[in-house]
Protein backbone atom coordinates (compact mmCIF):
# COMPACT_ATOMS: atom_id res chain seq x y z
CA UNK A 1 0.00 0.00 0.00
CA UNK A 2 2.97 2.30 0.65
CA UNK A 3 3.94 1.96 -3.03
CA UNK A 4 0.54 3.17 -4.26
CA UNK A 5 0.46 6.08 -1.80
CA UNK A 6 3.89 7.26 -2.99
CA UNK A 7 2.78 7.09 -6.62
CA UNK A 8 -0.37 9.07 -5.87
CA UNK A 9 1.60 11.83 -4.17
CA UNK A 10 3.79 12.46 -7.21
CA UNK A 11 2.24 13.25 -10.55
CA UNK A 12 3.62 14.90 -13.65
CA UNK A 13 0.17 16.05 -14.78
CA UNK A 14 -2.22 16.20 -11.84
CA UNK A 15 -4.85 17.86 -14.01
CA UNK A 16 -5.49 17.95 -17.71
CA UNK A 17 -4.98 21.73 -17.71
CA UNK A 18 -1.26 21.15 -17.01
CA UNK A 19 -0.94 19.72 -20.52
CA UNK A 20 -2.44 22.77 -22.21
CA UNK A 21 -0.12 24.65 -24.57
CA UNK A 22 2.51 21.91 -24.81
CA UNK A 23 3.57 20.41 -28.11
CA UNK A 24 2.86 16.80 -29.03
CA UNK A 25 6.63 16.35 -29.45
CA UNK A 26 7.07 17.30 -25.78
CA UNK A 27 4.45 14.72 -24.75
CA UNK A 28 6.12 12.11 -26.98
CA UNK A 29 9.49 12.82 -25.35
CA UNK A 30 7.94 12.44 -21.87
CA UNK A 31 6.37 9.15 -22.95
CA UNK A 32 9.72 7.91 -24.30
CA UNK A 33 11.49 8.86 -21.04
CA UNK A 34 8.87 7.10 -18.93
CA UNK A 35 9.04 3.92 -20.99
CA UNK A 36 12.84 3.94 -20.65
CA UNK A 37 12.49 4.35 -16.89
CA UNK A 38 10.05 1.45 -16.71
CA UNK A 39 12.44 -0.68 -18.77
CA UNK A 40 15.20 0.09 -16.28
CA UNK A 41 12.95 -1.03 -13.44
CA UNK A 42 11.98 -4.18 -15.31
CA UNK A 43 15.67 -5.04 -15.57
CA UNK A 44 16.85 -3.85 -12.17
CA UNK A 45 13.87 -4.04 -9.80
CA UNK A 46 11.28 -6.36 -11.31
CA UNK A 47 8.94 -6.15 -8.31
CA UNK A 48 8.55 -2.38 -8.61
CA UNK A 49 8.03 -2.66 -12.37
CA UNK A 50 5.41 -5.37 -11.88
CA UNK A 51 3.48 -3.28 -9.31
CA UNK A 52 3.65 -0.24 -11.59
CA UNK A 53 2.39 -2.23 -14.59
CA UNK A 54 -0.33 -3.85 -12.50
CA UNK A 55 -1.59 -0.48 -11.27
CA UNK A 56 -1.45 0.96 -14.77
CA UNK A 57 -3.21 -1.94 -16.46
CA UNK A 58 -6.17 -1.80 -14.06
CA UNK A 59 -7.71 0.48 -16.69
CA UNK A 60 -5.97 -0.78 -19.80
CA UNK A 61 -8.29 0.95 -22.25
CA UNK A 62 -6.19 4.12 -22.45
CA UNK A 63 -9.45 5.83 -23.35
CA UNK A 64 -9.36 8.81 -21.01
CA UNK A 65 -7.11 10.96 -18.87
CA UNK A 66 -7.47 9.96 -15.24
CA UNK A 67 -6.10 11.93 -12.32
CA UNK A 68 -6.08 8.69 -10.35
CA UNK A 69 -3.90 6.91 -12.90
CA UNK A 70 -0.12 6.87 -13.28
CA UNK A 71 1.80 9.35 -15.41
CA UNK A 72 2.74 6.76 -18.02
CA UNK A 73 -0.91 5.78 -18.45
CA UNK A 74 -1.93 9.40 -19.02
CA UNK A 75 0.93 10.02 -21.46
CA UNK A 76 -0.11 6.98 -23.51
CA UNK A 77 -3.72 8.18 -23.40
CA UNK A 78 -2.79 11.64 -24.69
CA UNK A 79 -0.82 10.20 -27.63
CA UNK A 80 -3.44 7.58 -28.51
CA UNK A 81 -6.41 9.98 -28.45
CA UNK A 82 -5.47 13.10 -30.42
CA UNK A 83 -9.09 13.57 -31.52
CA UNK A 84 -10.14 13.84 -27.88
CA UNK A 85 -7.26 15.93 -26.51
CA UNK A 86 -5.85 17.68 -29.58
CA UNK A 87 -7.38 21.00 -28.58
CA UNK A 88 -4.95 21.16 -25.64
CA UNK A 89 -1.77 21.07 -27.69
CA UNK A 90 0.16 23.87 -29.37
CA UNK A 91 0.28 21.86 -32.60
CA UNK A 92 -1.90 19.34 -34.40
CA UNK A 93 0.74 16.65 -34.75
CA UNK A 94 -0.26 13.01 -34.30
CA UNK A 95 1.75 9.85 -33.68
CA UNK A 96 1.10 6.19 -34.31
CA UNK A 97 2.01 4.00 -31.36
CA UNK A 98 2.56 0.24 -31.66
CA UNK A 99 -0.43 -0.10 -29.34
CA UNK A 100 -0.79 -3.88 -29.39
CA UNK A 101 2.93 -4.42 -28.74
CA UNK A 102 2.81 -1.84 -25.96
CA UNK A 103 -0.16 -3.55 -24.31
CA UNK A 104 1.43 -6.97 -24.70
CA UNK A 105 4.67 -5.77 -23.10
CA UNK A 106 2.86 -4.09 -20.22
CA UNK A 107 0.71 -7.15 -19.58
CA UNK A 108 3.78 -9.40 -19.70
CA UNK A 109 5.55 -7.08 -17.27
CA UNK A 110 2.55 -7.20 -14.96
CA UNK A 111 2.89 -10.99 -14.89
CA UNK A 112 6.65 -10.75 -14.32
CA UNK A 113 7.34 -12.18 -17.76
CA UNK A 114 9.49 -9.32 -19.07
CA UNK A 115 11.32 -9.70 -22.39
CA UNK A 116 13.97 -6.98 -22.69
CA UNK A 117 14.50 -7.67 -26.41
CA UNK A 118 10.82 -7.23 -27.22
CA UNK A 119 10.64 -4.05 -25.13
CA UNK A 120 13.79 -2.73 -26.83
CA UNK A 121 12.31 -3.36 -30.25
CA UNK A 122 9.16 -1.50 -29.21
CA UNK A 123 11.36 1.42 -28.14
CA UNK A 124 13.11 1.35 -31.51
CA UNK A 125 9.71 1.53 -33.20
CA UNK A 126 8.84 4.54 -31.06
CA UNK A 127 12.18 6.16 -31.87
CA UNK A 128 11.34 5.93 -35.56
CA UNK A 129 7.91 7.45 -34.94
CA UNK A 130 9.02 10.23 -32.58
CA UNK A 131 11.45 11.93 -34.93
CA UNK A 132 11.78 15.19 -32.96
CA UNK A 133 12.82 13.90 -29.57
CA UNK A 134 16.40 14.61 -28.46
CA UNK A 135 19.17 12.32 -29.70
CA UNK A 136 20.46 11.68 -26.18
CA UNK A 137 17.28 9.70 -25.51
CA UNK A 138 18.24 7.44 -28.41
CA UNK A 139 21.64 6.87 -26.82
CA UNK A 140 19.97 5.95 -23.53
CA UNK A 141 17.62 3.60 -25.40
CA UNK A 142 20.60 1.72 -26.85
CA UNK A 143 22.35 1.49 -23.49
CA UNK A 144 19.23 0.28 -21.68
CA UNK A 145 18.57 -2.34 -24.36
CA UNK A 146 21.87 -3.97 -23.32
CA UNK A 147 21.28 -3.52 -19.59
CA UNK A 148 22.68 -6.91 -18.58
CA UNK A 149 26.01 -6.05 -20.26
CA UNK A 150 26.47 -2.77 -18.38
CA UNK A 151 28.67 -2.53 -15.30
CA UNK A 152 27.23 -1.27 -12.03
CA UNK A 153 28.82 2.15 -12.62
CA UNK A 154 27.41 2.35 -16.15
CA UNK A 155 23.93 1.45 -14.87
CA UNK A 156 24.18 4.16 -12.23
CA UNK A 157 25.29 6.65 -14.87
CA UNK A 158 22.36 5.76 -17.16
CA UNK A 159 19.87 6.20 -14.31
CA UNK A 160 21.50 9.47 -13.33
CA UNK A 161 21.35 10.77 -16.92
CA UNK A 162 17.70 9.82 -17.31
CA UNK A 163 16.88 11.53 -14.01
CA UNK A 164 18.73 14.65 -15.17
CA UNK A 165 16.79 14.70 -18.45
CA UNK A 166 13.49 14.28 -16.63
CA UNK A 167 14.38 16.93 -14.05
CA UNK A 168 15.53 19.41 -16.70
CA UNK A 169 12.13 19.33 -18.38
CA UNK A 170 10.06 19.63 -15.26
CA UNK A 171 9.61 15.90 -14.80
CA UNK A 172 10.68 15.91 -11.16
CA UNK A 173 7.06 15.47 -10.15
CA UNK A 174 6.72 12.29 -12.19
CA UNK A 175 5.91 9.15 -10.27
CA UNK A 176 8.69 7.28 -12.11
CA UNK A 177 11.21 10.01 -11.29
CA UNK A 178 10.53 9.45 -7.61
CA UNK A 179 11.08 5.73 -8.03
CA UNK A 180 14.29 6.34 -10.01
CA UNK A 181 15.62 8.42 -7.11
CA UNK A 182 15.21 5.45 -4.81
CA UNK A 183 16.79 3.09 -7.35
CA UNK A 184 19.76 5.44 -7.82
CA UNK A 185 20.55 5.18 -4.11
CA UNK A 186 20.61 1.36 -4.27
CA UNK A 187 22.91 1.14 -7.32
Amino acid sequence: MEFIRELNESRLFRKLEYVSGRSMDAIAARLFEHLLALQIFANEDRGTAMRYAKKMMEASGFDGFRTSQLDLYNLITLILNPEKYGYLFADDKTFVLPELRLRRNLLALRRGDFDNNDWSYMMLMLQREFTNIPAYLYILRRQISYWDRLTKNQKSEVVQRLMYIMREKGGMQSDLYMLLQRLQKSL
